[in-house]
């Protein structure tokens, strides 16, 4: 019997709360989870409708009662009960009848629509995601007025049960990469999901873990347009973040604000100062530990002049000086993301003049390393989401600089292109459109054309080996 199983299988809840209905000497059993629903919701759409009818309340008269003020559905068997039940939702039993009512009367809080601290833009909607999957779905079909705007609902994790809907435009998507996307969704096997973070895993061909291959957002607007570019957005409740696929490397270096300015040649130069920034910040150190040790005689007179004079003293090496100020900076950036906002806006300022400063007159550092240190710490953060990538790929620099020199850098760019270039995702080459080179995806590529010449979508976001 289902009412026999689901409260065998509840009992002993503190947060279980049961009523029962009488109506026409017949009783209907309420139950619901206590926090998860909303008592108004509960009183006016479920209690109210059951106890004004004239009739024995069955199923098919509270089922038609209900109907007029909320979503309810039919429940036969105690696994649909007992995930409605989990879910926020009210389940009604009736007398003699095998079948049950879940009715919709969740009344969680959740966070307001507001603009996230990520992915800020200085012109352009100010929207963001929050934790709720349905209304960052009703984000996304507010913008994409259109029937070819397709959504499945998939469940994952087994004590969870988290829903994560896949997003995508028919007509537009590759329907073999949504398809792949679903089915490795689906064959996700973990005890729960918390956050999309835990789905990339998932969706991540890279076992290296090293370049990041899905696409992450907190705006709708973005995600809309990924979506018009032929990408599919993969929204999991719980998480104000939206994955997004296929991901390209070409998408670190745009912004949304390269969107909102009419002049193109404006997003141009933003990104041609991003892929300078995010090359001094991994090479400069390295770099420089090169021209110390083995070439310094590549170094104008005077600038080799002003380095002698500032690191007379200093005992240590010119690598282990390098690592000293990177660890520093590193240091400093790790304690001001886990400190409170107040205290962490004084520690980064205060604390690296104080220490560097410091440093340098102690004689352990010299100004010049920690000026190249800094300039490659701020370089970092003008593609936040591979800080702690190219963190790492700076100290490999640096170590190759200072045991190789120039030829060891060059080596290492070497060997970093080639890997990247054989990263694959769904058919989508990871340096798409540049290698291989794609003329119509150049247009928004690192040179942004006038968006009267973007006719045509995007061939890499739709699979460059063929659209199906």
């Amino acid at each position: 019997m289902l009412k026999y199983q689901f409260f065998k299988e509840f009992c002993g809840f503190a947060d279980l709360k049961t009523r029962q209905l009488r109506v026409q000497g017949q009783v209907v059993d309420m139950c619901f989870l206590d926090g998860m629903v909303n008592s108004d919701k509960v009183a006016e759409y479920v209690a109210k409708p059951i106890l004004s009818l004239d009739k024995k309340p069955t199923f098919d008269n509270c089922m038609q009662a209900i109907l007029f003020g909320a979503e309810c559905i039919e429940i036969d068997d105690v696994q649909s009960a007992k995930k409605e039940f989990l879910d926020g939702k009210t389940i009604l039993f009736f007398c003699c009848d095998e079948r049950a009512i879940a009715v919709d009367t969740k009344g969680i809080e959740y966070r307001a629509v507001i603009e996230p601290p990520t992915n800020m833009v200085t012109k352009g909607p100010r929207e963001g995601f929050n934790e709720n999957v349905k209304t960052n779905v009703m984000l996304l079909r507010k913008r994409l007025k259109t029937s070819d705007f397709r959504i499945k609902y998939l469940s994952v994790g087994d004590k969870t049960n988290t829903m994560v809907a896949v997003c995508w435009l028919k007509g537009v998507a590759n329907k073999k990469i949504t398809k792949q996307i679903i089915s490795k969704i689906e064959n996700i096997s973990i005890d729960g999901v918390i956050d999309s973070s835990y789905i990339a895993c998932y969706l991540d061909p890279d076992k290296t873990n090293l370049f990041r291959m899905v696409g992450s957002i907190e705006k709708p607007d973005i995600v809309c347009s990924k979506l018009l570019e032929g990408r599919v957005a993969i929204v999991v409740d719980g998480s104000p973040i939206v994955l997004t696929l296929p991901y390209m490397f070409i998408e670190d270096m745009q912004s949304p604000d390269d969107y909102y300015y009419y002049m193109p040649q404006m997003a141009t130069a933003a990104r041609v100062l991003r892929l300078i920034a995010m090359t001094i910040a991994v090479l400069l150190p390295g770099v420089y530990v090169a021209m110390q040790v083995f070439h310094y005689q590549m170094l104008p007179s005077k600038f080799l002049i002003t380095i002698v004079s500032a690191t007379q003293g200093i005992p240590f090496t010119p690598l282990i000086e390098m690592i000293v100020v990177i660890l520093l900076f590193d240091i400093l950036r790790e304690a001001n993301s886990r400190m409170p906002q107040i205290a962490g806006l004084s520690l980064s300022i205060v604390g690296a003049i104080i220490l560097g400063d410091a440093a340098v007159k102690a004689g352990l550092l010299g100004a010049p390393a920690v000026m190249i240190g800094a300039m490659s710490g701020i370089g970092l953060y003008t593609m936040p989401d591979n800080t702690m990538l190219f963190m790492l790929m700076r100290i490999a620099f640096t170590l190759l600089g200072g045991y190789v020199g120039i030829l060891g850098i060059l080596l290492g760019v070497m060997l970093v292109v080639s890997y990247v270039v054989s990263l694959d995702q769904f058919g989508t080459p990871y340096l798409a459109p540049i290698a291989p080179s794609i003329a119509n995806d150049k247009m928004d590529a690192l040179f942004k054309k006038p968006l009267q010449d973007l006719q045509k979508r995007d061939v890499s976001a739709m699979s460059i080996r063929g659209k199906d």
